[in-house]
């Protein structure tokens, strides 16, 4: 069995948190969602994860992926506790499905998967 590289570089999201915070991924589904309202969401978003990222409230917004054919909004945010992630998802005022604390997994620089044959012997 491979290893995980040691020497690899911490990714961005990794570089964007803080060593006590932990990651959190926010669903929100979004159906009918214009570029514009989706942008308009943003904004809201942003803003109010900077005031609290100004008050030093322990989160960062760390960005978010669009699934069109879903219609589902998945935002990545690094904080100390779940409540915090919920408080800027309440004062942004845009209704979430659901906070869930998440784990990055590491990029294994196409390692071979355990369990998959390496495509070098196949």
């Amino acid at each position: 069995m491979s290893e995980p590289r040691q020497d690899a570089a911490p990714s961005a999201a990794a570089a964007a948190r803080p060593a006590s915070s932990s990651l959190f991924i926010v669903e929100r589904r979004l159906s009918n969602v214009n570029d514009r309202q989706l942008t308009v969401l943003l904004t809201a978003l942003t803003g109010a994860a900077s005031r609290f990222s100004a008050r030093r409230d322990g989160v960062r917004y760390l960005g978010s992926i669009f699934l069109k054919h879903q219609k589902r909004l998945l935002s990545l945010f690094a904080a100390e506790s779940l409540d915090a992630v919920r408080a800027v998802n309440q004062a942004a005022l845009v209704p979430f499905t659901s906070i869930e604390p998440a784990v990055e997994l590491p990029n294994l620089d196409h390692e071979p998967i355990v369990g998959l044959p390496d495509t070098d012997q196949v």
